[in-house]
């Protein structure tokens, strides 16, 4: 999935340094230390949840824009996303002009 994710916005023209994860903690360690402009979380990763990560991620990051995209996408679910922090939501699947949009809206806010 990060793969297809990063094509799909490599393929959208938006000039971004596309940077990868592999769970919760290495997300949260690489926000840190690269303050990313964007960051997409999945609610469900190894070691720590994308809601975990979103809890810490103000602290660690505070001007990154995180946009949740995950299968989960029943209202409350979103609902909580946003309450946590989340910019932004997508469902899985998604299409690319979603991904697109809902990266030009985080960095146009």
């Amino acid at each position: 999935m990060r793969r297809i994710l990063k094509d799909v916005i490599a393929d959208t023209g938006i000039d971004l340094r596309l940077l990868e994860a592999a769970d919760g903690e290495e997300g949260l360690a690489l926000a840190e230390k690269e303050q990313p402009a964007v960051m997409f979380l999945d609610l469900f990763m190894p070691k720590k949840s994308g809601l975990e990560v979103l809890g810490a991620i103000k602290s660690v990051s505070p001007d990154t824009r995180v946009l949740v995209i995950s299968s989960m996408d029943a209202e409350p679910v979103v609902e909580q996303a946003i309450a946590a922090g989340a910019m932004g939501f997508v469902g899985k699947p998604f299409h690319p002009l979603e991904i697109a949009a809902a990266v030009r809206q985080a960095l146009a806010s």
